[in-house]
């Protein structure tokens, strides 16, 4: 039981480290308005101090919403310590999808962005036609640490790398 434990950990530490180097170089986070159904518009810079997840969804994908599911709670789990998840979807009925995914009482904002703030926020160009979910780990100071797309192998290991993720962010000042 120990070793099947301790060999898990040293895998996903090493699909990490094989997918971070992957990763573009860190970057400010780009700060536009996120729509949020219902409510008033919310910025990243807001959670400055925070550890952030910011999960790029589309509303009509099956492993996106199960992405938000374990997203909320890491959300509940890690929430006490400066952890916040963000939830943004950008699918061509994202306003209403996102109303329609308020039953799932996520316990973290969910919003919608067009086209346009979606590329500059989440830093890819149209031709890119990157997988959702994209993960995006931002850092106390809101400098984007590591960003991860559906198709890469840290989605393999979902839960566990992004949990190992927010716990090294957490411990940075």
């Amino acid at each position: 039981m120990f070793r099947s434990k301790v060999f898990r950990i040293i895998v996903a530490s090493v699909c990490l480290l094989v997918s971070a180097q992957g990763a573009s170089t860190p970057r400010p986070v780009a700060d536009v308005p996120i729509s949020v159904a219902g409510g008033k518009p919310m910025k990243l810079s807001q959670y400055r101090g925070k550890v952030l997840v910011v999960a790029l969804i589309s509303t009509t994908c099956v492993h996106c919403i199960a992405s938000l599911q374990m997203l909320g709670k890491l959300q509940k789990e890690f929430a006490p310590q400066g952890f916040q998840a963000l939830g943004i979807a950008a699918d061509d009925n994202a306003a209403t999808g996102v109303a329609g995914l308020a039953r799932l009482q996520l316990g973290f904002p969910l919003g919608y962005l067009d086209q346009t703030n979606t590329m500059q926020v989440f830093d890819f160009k149209l031709e890119d036609h990157p997988f959702v979910p994209i993960y995006m780990f931002v850092d106390r100071k809101g400098t984007i640490r590591f960003q991860y797309s559906g198709k890469e192998d840290f989605f393999k290991n979902e839960e566990p790398n992004t949990r190992l993720l927010v716990q090294n962010l957490l411990k940075q000042k």
